[in-house]
């Protein structure tokens, strides 16, 4: 029986190991990423618990645009990541009332939003590379009406959160609309 030398077993199996593990973790940290949801602020778009898949090469294809679900560090605590809807675009003003947010003095048409805006009235000036986010779910979601620093600057934003994948049964595309 022949016995495989050192060199073969270490091209046979520790190189393509070390490049499939290099290559994992390269579309990881530069195409696509799982983040886990556990709370019930985007309720109805993404259910909670769950696991969604966030896109990190549309924003740079297409920019952040109004609409969309992106996943991104926390401004008061950069170490957690959230998941919110973009409202506000860099040098927005945007006011909230009871029933309705305002961009720019235009009303926004958001047919499923089903919650009144309970709390956080006001007006919200959106600084040059940053952004104003919020919650669809908007009576329980903890957004930018209420943390310390108000906006997410672009470059703590993560991807756009493309699908909810776990559990199997909530498996679904995540609505960007606006």
């Amino acid at each position: 029986m022949n016995r495989l030398s050192w060199r073969d077993w270490l091209t046979g199996w520790v190189v393509p190991i070390v490049i499939g593990i290099g290559i994992a973790l390269g579309i990881r940290a530069w195409v696509v990423s799982a983040a886990y949801v556990p709370s019930a602020s985007m309720v109805l778009a993404i259910p909670n618990p769950c696991y969604i898949l966030d896109n990190k090469l549309a924003l740079d294809v297409h920019g952040v645009r109004r609409g969309e679900v992106v996943v991104f560090h926390f401004p008061d605590d950069p170490t957690q990541l959230y998941v919110k809807r973009v409202v506000g675009l860099p040098g927005d003003t945007v006011t909230v009332t009871n029933d309705a947010v305002y961009v720019n003095g235009k009303k926004l048409n958001e047919p499923d939003i089903t919650q009144p805006n309970l709390r956080g009235f006001g007006t919200y000036r959106v600084p040059a590379g940053h952004y104003f986010m919020m919650g669809d779910n908007r009576s329980v979601s903890y957004d930018s009406r209420f943390w310390a620093q108000k906006y997410v600057a672009r470059k703590a934003i993560v991807g756009e959160a493309d699908f909810v994948l776990f559990p199997l049964s909530k498996f679904k595309r995540i609505p960007q609309h606006f």
